[in-house]
């Protein structure tokens, strides 16, 4: 009778812990797997060595593709990879290539042409891909500053070629940014500053905020100290202070959308550079209530708003498609919310928003596979998921493994 007691105690207590198992999450491994089959080595037509991401990948034979208008590699990619291997010194090889395909994507303007044809040859006309002040720019420019550091102790030639690259990218951000207009134009009742890239990209300029205080903490020019300022205020304009949205950092205009938006991140970043509260207490606003709003209605793709009578309102909202490159940008923030204020919860919910990529997404659907490190392209609905595993999604979920197991030992 004794034993049969003891049984039942132990069964009750394994049936307990299983129970408590199942609440636990466990983390995606990070697995550079499908991310070295998009990898590819090439001889770039300047005589470098480099190194490209291809862009498609396509079910259920996962072959590569080409789009016809743009070509089949861009700076995009490969500065995203980049930025994920510099992270990692066993991968500083590719890196390296990775660099020397970036500033062969230099054009003599200053700014990064996007796309390449086949033949390696520079996609100069397509809109996408001419060389201006826009996302590719933007994200070469943090890139190459990520990578700076570690190639100054392996290859000073190279090291040397990126500081260039980054001057002449500096210089012409200065520019562009000093001739931009101070002031608000009114979209549907909502005030939104001019000051920004596109006369007010908040998501621009939020990767554009964080490479130039990568630079400033390396060169400490006045100079980008007054763009970074500059960039910081204008973000600050763009947030909405009411509402079922409160918190929220609009995109563009009167419009919020989920790839891209790190402005809460880039806005921790400026308030710990500049001893700013105002910044840090706004990114914490949107982190503490908006992503909130979003994990509750289990996500959005895009959000349209108005004001009327001095209330926020949401015009329409999209739930579909939702991407690898809307969520990173929110455990990006949840990370960094961590490390600057040591409050658990922001761990907790980095870990809560990665398990998107599990199956606690509106599809109930394992958009990552940890066992080749491929992730699906998009939820499309919440029964049809995109199963093609291009670079931007492959990418953008192993940032975000990177980024949670920066703050946490949970394998």
């Amino acid at each position: 009778m004794k034993n049969f007691k003891l049984h039942i105690l132990l069964f009750l207590f394994l049936a307990s812990s299983a129970r408590c198992q199942e609440k636990i999450q466990v983390k995606p491994t990070l697995n550079y797997q499908h991310l070295d089959y998009l990898y590819k080595e090439v001889v770039l037509p300047n005589g470098e060595n480099g190194g490209i991401i291809h862009i498609y990948s396509n079910y259920p034979n996962y072959n590569f593709d080409i789009e016809p208008k743009e070509g089949f590699a861009c700076v995009d990619d490969a500065a995203r990879a980049l930025i994920l291997l510099s992270q990692d010194k066993s991968q500083i090889q590719k890196a390296k290539r990775l660099t020397s395909f970036l500033l062969y994507m230099q054009n003599k303007n200053g700014w990064f042409n996007n796309f390449i044809w086949e033949d390696l040859s520079i996609n100069t006309n397509y809109k996408t891909s001419v060389a201006k002040p826009s996302w590719w720019s933007w994200r070469a420019f943090w890139a190459l500053k990520a990578i700076l550091p570690e190639l100054e102790k392996r290859d000073t030639t190279l090291a040397k070629n990126v500081e260039n690259s980054i001057d002449k990218l500096v210089l012409n951000i200065e520019t562009y940014l000093k001739n931009l207009p101070l002031g608000l134009k009114t979209v549907q009742g909502i005030e939104v500053p001019t000051q920004l890239p596109f006369e007010s990209a908040a998501d621009q300029s939020s990767i554009l905020l964080v490479a130039l205080i990568l630079n400033y903490k390396r060169k400490h020019n006045p100079e980008v100290l007054k763009l970074i300022q500059h960039l910081a205020d204008g973000i600050l304009q763009m947030q909405i202070k009411d509402g079922i949205a409160k918190g929220a950092f609009l995109s563009w205009e009167n419009q919020w959308h989920a790839y891209g938006n790190l402005q809460s991140f880039a806005m921790l970043k400026a308030g710990a550079l500049l001893k700013e509260t105002k910044y840090t207490k706004a990114a914490l606003l949107e982190i503490n209530h908006f992503y909130h709003y979003l994990w509750d209605n289990k996500m959005f793709s895009s959000i349209e708003f108005k004001k009327n009578n001095d209330n926020t309102l949401i015009v329409k909202s999209n739930v579909f498609s939702q991407i690898a490159y809307g969520i990173r940008p929110i455990i990006y923030a949840n990370v960094e919310a961590y490390k600057q204020t040591g409050e658990t919860k922001y761990k907790k919910n980095a870990l809560k928003w990665l398990t998107w990529f599990n199956d606690k997404n509106i599809a109930s659907t394992k958009m990552y596979n940890q066992t080749n490190g491929r992730c699906f392209d998009g939820i499309l609905s919440k029964t049809k998921i995109n199963k093609n595993s291009g670079a931007e999604s492959t990418i953008e979920a192993l940032l975000s493994i990177v980024a949670v197991n920066s703050i946490t030992k949970i394998n």
